[in-house]
């Protein structure tokens, strides 16, 4: 591999680490605010994650098309960096590792995250099967009458 293409694959590892350590950041926040149940911030938060996502798809196209005219799309990159000219090595090494890290944590934080999700919608879901409410659900029919014990959509037939 030639100086060229070196430089070129180090600048692709600094750009990404800095974008994963800029989403592990608003993950971290993410996974509080679960925790604390803030929806207003959640919810707010919804654009701000979907361009993250976007932003990632298009770092990543960006990557392939770079491999690509660098004839280097099918190599991995622990291979590459035995490859790179001697005062390369150290810094793709370090690039590779921190992306590497970036990348567990990033998962780490998703799968803690969604457990935490998954276990509060198993206990609103017990809250609202102990408390009954889809049990026996009232509804009215067109007479304006309550129909108890009914099913909404044959009060909404009757209609």
């Amino acid at each position: 591999m030639d100086e060229k293409t070196a430089q070129a694959v180090i600048r692709c590892l600094e750009i990404d680490c800095d974008f994963y350590r800029e989403l592990y950041k608003f993950l971290m926040k993410k996974h509080t605010k679960i925790l604390d149940d803030d929806l207003d911030w959640l919810t707010q938060s919804l654009n701000t994650e979907q361009a993250y996502v976007m932003k990632s798809q298009s770092l990543e196209n960006k990557r392939q098309s770079l491999f690509q005219g660098l004839g280097i799309a099918d190599r991995k990159l622990s291979d590459m960096i035995d490859e790179v000219p001697e005062g390369y090595r150290a810094k793709m090494k370090q690039l590779s590792s921190q992306l590497g890290d970036l990348v567990d944590n990033i998962k780490e934080i998703n799968e803690q995250t969604n457990e935490i999700v998954r276990r509060k919608l198993e206990n609103q879901q017990e809250l609202v099967k102990r408390a009954g409410i889809f049990n026996k659900p009232e509804t009215y029919n067109k007479s304006a009458s309550k129909v108890t014990g009914g099913s909404s959509a044959k009060a909404f037939r009757e209609v």
